[in-house]
Formats: C-alpha cells, structure tokens, sequence
C-alpha cells in the first residue's frame, strides 16, 4: 500500500510525469533500452573469467607468459580477496624486483626470458588457494592480464581435471599445421552456451567460449591462437593456428542447452615429428651466406699472405743493401789504408 493518502499519491505522479515531460528524450530512450537489455548480456565472474584452473599443490607454478612481441615495462603479481588486491610481487624490467613482506620466503619469480615472470611458491597451503592475476604492462599493446585460480585438490568444482580413464576422440598432425576439432551434439538440444578447455592431470586452461549472443570470449594464453565456431546447429569447432609440441594434449568442449539437456566431448591431440630446424630458403640462404664468407677468408688469407710476402722480400732486400754499404764501407776504408801506407812508403824510399 502507497503511504499516504490518494492525494499525495496523485502529486507523486504529477511531478514524475512533468521530468519525464522534461528529460531529454534520446537520453531517456537510451537509458531505457540498455536497461532492458542487461538482462540479455552474459558476463562470467562479474565480467572476469578465469584463464587457468589449478589444482593446490607443496611447490606449484602459476604460470605467466606475456603471448604478444612488445616492449614489456613492468609486471605485477596480485591475489584477489573480493574486492581487494593484495600485492604479491612488482617486476620493472630489466631488475627491479619488489616482493611483499608476507611472500618474500614462500614465493619467486622465474626470470628465464623477459616475458616468462611465472609465480613459484615453495611449501603452500589451504591459504594459498583463491584468484590470482598477472598483469604485464608493455608498449604499444598496453595491459596483458591472466587469472588463476588455485582449488583444493578435494574440492567439488575440481571434476573438471583429468579424468584417467576418460573416452577420447584421437587426431594426429605435424607441427606449424592448423587444426580443427569438432564438438558434437545432438540436433534437439537448443545449445546457449559452449565452453573449450584444455585439461590436465593438474591444471585446466580456459580457451574460449561461445556465448548465446554469438560474442566468443578467449582465454589470455589463446587470443588470437585459435578460433571458435559455434554458428552450427549440430556442431563447434576449434581451429587452433600454426601447432606447435606444447599444444599437444586433451582438449574438453562442454554444450549447455537451454532445454537442461547438456553434452560434453573429450579430443586428444598428438603432435608427431619433428619442426624442421632449416627450410630449402633458408639452406640457399646459409650456403649463399657460407660461400661469400669463404670467399672473403681466402681473400684476406691471399691478402695476408702477399702482404708477409712482399715484407720478406722488402726486408731481405734491405738486409742485402745494408751488407754491401757494409762491404763497400770496408772495401773503402781497406782502399784508405792502403793509400796510406803506399804513401808512407814510398816517403822511406826518398
């Protein structure tokens, strides 16, 4: 019941529908339909989904890799405790590296390349569990994050990891190929929503997701390295770009319908041979490259060679010239003396 009595309730109205009058009307339109769409938009986890599902472990690593080529200026390590970020570790390249008091002895950081700043803890436990982000700041991308998420090992939500004795489809491919893998389902289910992950024994990583919409959501580590086709009625599709060894592994993709009916499938991939260390471009390149090399070396051998040569010679020829100025010096100086004593005798014999 309205408090008050008719009348008051009837200048309630009067004066709501005199600012209505007076409000702008695109404004008001506007305002009106996104509020009628809010419910149509599906944001997960307050509009933060988490890239990688691990489970608790003594020594474990949240892995960190900055995916894109850039100058990386700074990174940070953080844990969320809802609403708050507590700081875990900042790194301003090349090597200032700040660890928060409460973490200096239980956590590292991995510094093998400049853009692999993976969080290692030593002994963890219960406490350890909860969201943790990674943030890379580099130029000209701006902000790169991933979100972990660290569970019991007994945890419920922890199903998702690999089962061992699941059921797999099995494809095969060579490296720096594209792959496509397909999840089926039934005709009769109105699929809403279709999720992609990779599992492991440890660790499930999120890829991406088809929401109802259409918009595809990706993972951190799987932007732009693979696609997602969910526009079938029978079927999605991941298409993973230029495979390498470490995309090897299980791939799991979940079909939620609207109906409640939902379908999941299970796809291991195997990645065979080896990536060729040269191609026939590059093998022209490196003999091309080889040949002017040799080429330059025996020039300067030859070079070298001429140069001792000519300074051999150069110097015997000196060595020649100064023992004959030393025989002719002799020579005159014998010539001298025998002047003398010529003259001296030839003064006797007067």
């Amino acid at each position: 019941m309205w408090p008050g009595n008719s009348r008051n309730l009837q200048d309630f109205l009067t004066h709501v529908a005199i600012a209505l009058l007076e409000m702008d009307c695109l404004a008001f339109l506007t305002v009106a339909v996104l509020l009628s769409c809010t419910s149509c938009i599906f944001v997960p986890l307050e509009g933060k989904h988490v890239d990688s599902t691990m489970k608790l472990a003594r020594d474990m690593t949240l892995e960190c890799v900055y995916p894109k080529i850039g100058r990386i200026i700074q990174m940070s390590w953080r844990k969320e405790n809802n609403s708050s970020k507590e700081k875990i570790a900042v790194f301003r390249l090349p090597y200032d590296l700040s660890i928060a008091n409460g973490y200096k002895t239980r956590v590292r950081i991995s510094n093998n390349t400049t853009n692999n700043k993976s969080l290692i803890f030593n002994n963890a436990d219960e406490e350890d569990t909860g969201f943790y982000l990674c943030s890379f700041h580099a130029f000209p991308h701006g902000i790169w994050e991933k979100r972990i998420q660290v569970v019991q090992s007994d945890d419920s939500k922890s199903q998702v990891f690999l089962d061992p004795d699941v059921t797999a489809d099995s494809q095969v491919t060579k490296p720096r190929r594209n792959v496509t893998i397909m999840c089926w389902h039934d005709s009769d289910i109105t699929v809403n929503q279709v999720i992609w992950e990779r599992v492991q024994v440890d660790r499930v990583d999120f890829i991406g997701q088809c929401l109802e919409s259409g918009l595809q959501v990706y993972g951190s580590d799987y932007e732009g390295h693979v696609q997602i086709d969910c526009a079938t009625e029978e079927y999605s599709t991941l298409v993973l770009w230029n495979v390498s060894a470490s995309d090897a592994g299980l791939y799991h993709c979940s079909c939620f319908g609207a109906n409640g009916k939902n379908e999941s499938g299970w796809t291991k991939l195997t990645i065979t041979g080896n990536v060729p260390l040269i191609s026939m471009q590059h093998i022209v390149f490196i003999a091309g490259a080889s040949a002017i090399l040799i080429i330059i070396t025996l020039a300067s051998v030859v070079a070298i060679a001429y140069h001792k040569s000519v300074h051999t010679i150069v110097a015997a020829n000196t060595k020649q010239m100064r023992t004959e100025d030393k025989i002719w010096q002799a020579l005159g100086k014998h010539r001298m003396k025998s002047t003398r004593m010529s003259n001296v005798h030839n003064d006797k014999s007067k």
